[in-house]
């Protein structure tokens, strides 16, 4: 491979950054774009396509397998974060689940930031450029606020298929009414709390990886090469104040690619914080330590990361009820597989009594405090899979499994550059370390036990919760501390990392990196504080976003 140029390097192959190459080139065909990805481009000898087929993805060489520090909140465990190594990044492991956060989680970022380009009016445009909503989903209310003519489908269980019916629907909605929960929200709307139909981005059973969804062509792919850092324009004046350009990157195997207008760094929250730090730019001791030469100076690279945070439950149903979850033979029709095998997705927020106990003792004051107290903001998100959701438990229609997710986890972490530069970054994610996530989660598992166990509408389906190996199992009248010693011991990631190149902290408004020139971070790293949902939706009007700004400063 020759070293050569082209006008814009995207670093990382994954939603933001094929997004943007797409973009790019679109906007003008004669632009020159390389996208270089650390990992393999998968369709050779992977199942990418299929629900199930690319969940056994993870684990792969497609995926990361980040480890994290042991961590303090989780009885010093440690965790692996699944990421994408691959072309697609993860829109070829996750679980193809599509919403936003509400409306007030964008305004936050605005609020942190002080930048008007980030509330979620103005982001809302560029969330509908990625989307094409079934036209069912957008027969219902909140249709101005969709997308209908934009690459990624989006569809609802119901839409996909007349005979994707599960058994257990009308229970588990009644059994929320039960618990005065009513199904009045509709996905993607700018307001999450209730119940809602699960949306997905599976096109009739089949995934849609970024680099599908948005056209690469004459997009120059390179994959299967990693990035050591990014490389600045010499000066031959030693007096110059002129801020540092980046002129391209170094790659693990010695050779450079020149960038003649832009260096676009869309390696994910876990790696595009170490790219920076190994190019000179990120905390000062950190990088004297590191005997790296300091470019830029700032402490927030690696910094401020947000993961959601979740506890997943197997529930057992009773033998006299079957045909109730994937494996059993009432539900082997195909379009039972042509998503995630649930329902519904609803949010709730905090009793007001219980999230400012939880903000009194974690010292939240101002106008953060404010922003958290703010009617109809959601803390939790409830999902139910008619399938056990683990390896170690047979798929056989005797077991259907539960997630209950931190949407807004105030618990922080870091990333930090290893000594060793062939080592991976060194990742403490801090998970449940504050007051508001252990009663946020504690009260979330609660509600969830009764749900499944202490409802007229589910006693007949569900026989008792099943516990992991050597713990206790759970029921609606556990105490406190048995919830909160189950989430520390079974405890783990939503891996939705975000925030260690932040908005405001790292990058200005339109996403360049402070105090040098040519260089930008578009990808979950900039996100300055938790957007609830899951973050692809996000993550594509980030990268749309992104594009956008790219050529506003060529036009």
């Amino acid at each position: 491979m020759s070293t050569f140029a082209a006008d814009y390097v995207v670093v990382g192959g994954g939603l933001t950054g094929c997004t943007i190459a797409s973009r790019l080139k679109q906007h003008d065909p004669a632009t020159s774009v390389v996208v270089l990805e650390a990992g393999p481009n998968p369709e050779s000898k992977h199942d990418v396509i299929t629900p199930m087929g690319g969940f056994a993805l993870q684990g792969t060489e497609l995926d990361w397998q980040y480890s994290t520090t042991p961590q303090n909140g989780t009885h010093n465990r440690t965790h692996t974060l699944t990421a994408g190594k691959t072309l697609g990044g993860g829109s070829v492991l996750n679980y193809g689940g599509w919403s936003r956060g509400d409306a007030a989680d964008y305004d936050a970022w605005s609020r942190i930031t002080g930048f008007g380009l980030w509330d979620y009016e103005s982001l809302s445009p560029y969330f509908k450029r990625s989307e094409r909503f079934d036209p069912a989903v957008n027969a219902q209310p909140g249709a101005l606020q969709r997308g209908l003519w934009a690459p990624v489908k989006i569809t609802s269980v119901s839409a996909s298929s007349p005979k994707r019916k599960y058994p257990l629907k009308e229970p588990i909605l009644a059994a929320w009414r039960e618990l005065g929960v009513e199904r009045t929200t509709y996905g993607c709307t700018g307001r999450n709390e209730g119940v809602s139909e699960w949306l997905e981005n599976w096109d009739n059973g089949r995934r849609q990886p970024a680099h599908e969804a948005y056209s690469l062509d004459g997009v120059r792919i390179m994959s299967n090469i990693p990035v050591s850092k990014v490389i600045f324009a010499e000066t031959n004046d030693a007096t110059s104040t002129q801020r540092p350009k980046a002129a391209g990157v170094l790659l693990q195997n010695g050779q450079k690619i020149q960038a003649s207008r832009e260096v676009l760094i869309c390696a994910g929250a876990l790696r595009s914080p170490t790219i920076l730090m190994a190019s000179g730019i990120g905390p000062r001791s950190l990088l004297n330590d590191r005997q790296i030469p300091l470019v830029q100076e700032l402490p927030g690279v690696g910094a401020n990361m947000i993961d959601h945070f979740a506890l997943f439950q197997l529930f057992k149903l009773r033998p006299s009820n079957t045909g109730l979850a994937l494996g059993h033979p009432d539900l082997d029709d195909p379009a039972m597989l042509l998503g995630l095998p649930t329902d519904f997705a609803v949010n709730e927020g905090l009793p007001r009594d219980l999230l400012e106990k939880a903000l009194d003792k974690d010292g939240v004051t101002g106008t953060e405090r404010d922003s958290l107290l703010e009617p109809g903001r959601c803390f939790l998100e409830f999902l139910v899979f008619y399938h056990p959701m683990h390896p170690a438990v047979p798929a056989d229609g005797t077991h259907v499994s539960t997630s209950v997710m931190l949407t807004l986890p105030s618990s922080r972490g870091s990333v930090t550059l290893p000594k060793n530069p062939e080592d991976p970054p060194v990742i403490n994610p801090g998970y449940f370390t504050t007051a508001l996530d252990r009663l946020a989660l504690i009260h979330g598992v609660r509600r969830m036990l009764q749900l499944m166990l202490g409802t007229k509408a589910m006693q007949s389906y569900v026989e008792a919760e099943v516990p992991p190996p050597s713990l206790p199992t759970l029921d609606p009248s556990s105490s406190d501390s048995e919830i909160e010693n189950r989430i520390r011991a079974a405890g783990v990631a939503h891996f939705h990392s975000m925030g260690t190149c932040a908005l405001g902290a790292v990058l200005d408004e339109e996403m360049r990196v402070r105090g040098v020139e040519g260089l930008r971070v578009c990808d979950a790293s900039a996100v300055p504080s938790p957007v609830g949902g899951h973050p692809q939706g996000t993550l594509y009007g980030i990268g749309e976003r992104a594009a956008e700004m790219i050529v506003g400063e060529t036009a």
